[in-house]
């Protein structure tokens, strides 16, 4: 099992591998619905279109939940951070909540 470690590791997805996630599931889902069904019908018994549905399912999840590397395809560049040698505008000291009601002089 050592070569599915580094596939753990990482454990990052981007945008497009969340919603290839999605649309995946979606579809395995279902499948496994239609195929239980069917099973289900043709033997006449509910309780095996149960077990083949949930089997169906997790494998789904199997398959989805582990950041495999098809899901990190188009990885995000994010922007370096800025840096200003300008001090924030001193707004004045900062008050909480419980100070702004307790500091209230309607008496």
């Amino acid at each position: 099992m050592d070569f599915l470690k580094p596939v753990f590791e990482s454990g990052r997805i981007d945008f497009a591998g969340q919603g290839h996630a999605s649309k995946l599931t979606t579809v395995l889902v279902a499948g496994a619905g239609v195929v239980s069904l069917v099973i289900g019908f043709v033997m006449q018994r509910l309780e095996l279109c149960f077990y083949v549905f949930a089997v169906g399912v997790v494998l789904t999840y199997a398959v989805v939940l582990p950041p495999w590397p098809f899901f990190r395809k188009q990885p995000v560049t994010w922007l370096k951070r800025k840096t200003s040698d300008a001090p924030l505008a001193d707004a004045g000291p900062r008050r909480t909540l419980v100070e702004d009601v307790s500091d209230d002089n309607s008496d």
